[in-house]
C-alpha cells in the first residue's frame, strides 16, 4: 500500500481527494495536515485511525508517508510540491499545477531530480460531459470542427476565501480555467498558436480583486477556434459545451454532476447523466437536418487515484502527466498576458 499525506481539508481535501485516495485500491489515506484544529477533528472522525499534523512539516517529517497531495491554495504549489519532493516524497497536486511556467519547470525539475512521481489532479478529464464529447469528435459525425465554447457561468459574487484574491493565485481563469484549458489541449493537442483574452473587474473592491469575468479565445493550429467563457455575470447560463463543425452541431447544458452527488456523500456509485441535457444535429447525405441521440458516457473521478495508485504500486503509465500541465500552464499565462495588455499573444514551440 502506498501511505498518502493529505495537506489541506477544506473544500478540495475533504470533498475532491481524501474520498478517492480512500477508494483506489494501492492507496491509503495515511494522515492530514490542517493548521486548524476543527478540520484535523473532523478528518480523524471522516477516517477512524489516520495521523494528523499541525504543520506541513511534521507531515513531510513522517517517515511512512510515501505520496504527498496538496490541496492548498494556489500559490503554494509550487514552493510546497518542491519542498515535498525533495524530501523524496512522490506529490499530487490539486489544479492549478501553479501560477506561472517558471514555477511549473521547477516542480518538473524538483521530480526528475529526486525520482518521483509528479501529477497535477486534473479530474475534469473524467466528466461525462467531456468524455461524451471526447467519443463524438473521434466518430467524425460533426465532420470537421470550427469552433468550439467551453463555458462555466453563473449569476453572483466572488468566491469566499482565498480564491477571491490575487495574491493567493484567486480568479476564475485558474480555477474552472485550469481544466477547460486542460480539456482543450486533450482534444486537440498543445498545438495553440494564438491567444486573445479579455477581463472585467466588477466585483466590490472589499470583496475581491480578480476576474468577474473572463473571455478567451484560443487559435489552435488546425483551425479550430476554441472560446472559454468564464464568471458569474450570466442570468442565463451558456451550454456547457457548444461545438460547431462542417457536418453538424453538438450542444450540452449543465455541469457533470459528480460534484454535487459528492458533496451529498455519494462517492463509489457511478452517477449518470440526463440525456436530454445533450442535443446534436448532422446533416445527412442527402442535405437534410437530422437531430441525433446521445447517450452520455457516465464520469469516473475516481480514474485518477486509481492511476496514480497503479503508477506506483504496479508500474502503470501514468495518465496525468506533469509536461502536459506545463504546457496548459504556457497556455494560461498566455491568457493572463492578454487580458492585461489587451492584445494577441502568439505562442512559440510548444512540447506536444
Amino acid at each position: 500500500m502506498i501511505n498518502v499525506g493529505l495537506a489541506g481539508y477544506g473544500l478540495g481535501g475533504k470533498v475532491f481527494h481524501a474520498p478517492f485516495v480512500h477508494l483506489a485500491p494501492e492507496l491509503r489515506l495515511h494522515g492530514v495536515c490542517s493548521r486548524t484544529p476543527e478540520r484535523r477533528e473532523e478528518a480523524a472522525r471522516d477516517y477512524e485511525g489516520i495521523a494528523t499534523y499541525v504543520d506541513y512539516n511534521q507531515l513531510l517529517a513522517d517517515p511512512d508517508v510515501d505520496l504527498v497531495v496538496l490541496a492548498t491554495p494556489h500559490d503554494t504549489h509550487a514552493p510546497m510540491a518542491i519542498q515535498a519532493m525533495d524530501a523524496g516524497k512522490h506529490l499530487v497536486t490539486d489544479k492549478v499545477m501553479c501560477l506561472n511556467e517558471t514555477e511549473a519547470r521547477a516542480m518538473i525539475e524538483a521530480s526528475s531530480r529526486n525520482k518521483v512521481l509528479l501529477s497535477v489532479f486534473q479530474n475534469r478529464r473524467w466528466d461525462g460531459d467531456f468524455l461524451t464529447l471526447q467519443d463524438i469528435l473521434a466518430s467524425g459525425a460533426l465532420g470537421d470542427v470550427h469552433t468550439v465554447e467551453s463555458n462555466i457561468t453563473a449569476f453572483g459574487g466572488p468566491h469566499s476565501g482565498w480564491r477571491a484574491w490575487k495574491r493567493y493565485g484567486g480568479g476564475r481563469t485558474r480555477d474552472w480555467g485550469a481544466h477547460l484549458v486542460d480539456q482543450a489541449l486533450q482534444l486537440f493537442g498543445a498545438q495553440v498558436e494564438s491567444v486573445f483574452a479579455d477581463y472585467q473587474f466588477r466585483y466590490p473592491e472589499a470583496d475581491s480583486d480578480v476576474e468577474s469575468t473572463a473571455h478567451c479565445l484560443l487559435k489552435f493550429r488546425n483551425g479550430v477556434r476554441f472560446l472559454i467563457e468564464l464568471g458569474t455575470a450570466w442570468m442565463f447560463p451558456k451550454p456547457r459545451f457548444h461545438v460547431r463543425g462542417s457536418l453538424g452541431g453538438f450542444r450540452k447544458y449543465g455541469v457533470d454532476p459528480q460534484e454535487a452527488a459528492i458533496k451529498m456523500g455519494t462517492v463509489a456509485t457511478p452517477v449518470p447523466e440526463d440525456p436530454a441535457r445533450y442535443q446534436m444535429k448532422v446533416n445527412t447525405p442527402e442535405g437534410n437536418t437530422q437531430e441525433v441521440g446521445v447517450q452520455p458516457r457516465t464520469g469516473s473521478y475516481r480514474t485518477y487515484y486509481d492511476n496514480i495508485g497503479a503508477v506506483l504500486a504496479r508500474g502503470e503509465a501514468l495518465l496525468v502527466k506533469p509536461e502536459e500541465c506545463l504546457e496548459a500552464i504556457k497556455v494560461i499565462d498566455a491568457i493572463v498576458i492578454s487580458a492585461e495588455n489587451g492584445e494577441v499573444v502568439h505562442l512559440g514551440a510548444q512540447i506536444g
